[in-house]
């Protein structure tokens, strides 16, 4: 005999395993924003330049989606519609502070371009918004590797904040 609890019902098994999950989840996108917030923290004041609000919302954006590659990577294919409500608002930050440090850094006449480029629409469905924020967040000071932990801190020219600290 175990001592382990094994609830009886499959459907509340599902429950309990899809319930751990987020919490996962929820705990991982804690510590990668913490982290962000440390990289890149978010100006105390709109009197500042429009780089460091940039430099903010592309930490966010970059870790956001570190967390869903994250968890989505143990994901049956086709979980079920609404079976995990915490990747629906890790996608939503992810796209929203892109979206963000895009119309922060973009040149004003090519943003809904640039924005648009950034789509599954418009063929982004390989990380082609990964790679834009890593580089736009390099050439801001801060390294990538930071934030996204399939990039090499070697590969970028910003110091990274894990060697420097």
């Amino acid at each position: 005999m175990t001592d382990e609890f094994v609830p009886a019902s499959p459907a509340i098994q599902e429950q309990l395993q899809r319930g751990a999950a987020i919490h996962v989840t929820a705990v991982l996108a804690r510590d990668a924003f913490a982290l962000a917030e440390r990289v890149a923290p978010r100006p105390d004041s709109r009197d500042v330049p429009a780089s460091d609000w940039a430099r903010h919302h592309a930490a966010l954006a970059l870790a956001a989606h570190g967390v869903a590659r994250e968890a989505v990577a143990g994901l049956p294919p086709n979980p079920g519609k609404g079976s995990r409500p915490d990747l629906g608002y890790l996608t939503a930050l992810a796209v929203s502070s892109t979206a963000a440090a895009a119309a922060l850094l973009g040149d004003p006449a090519e943003i809904s371009k640039l924005l648009w480029e950034l789509t599954p629409e418009a063929g982004n469905l390989n990380g082609e918004d990964v790679d834009w924020l890593a580089d736009n967040l390099d050439g801001l000071g801060v390294n990538p590797a930071d934030l996204y932990r399939w990039f090499d801190a070697a590969d970028f020219n910003s110091p990274s904040a894990a060697v420097t600290a």
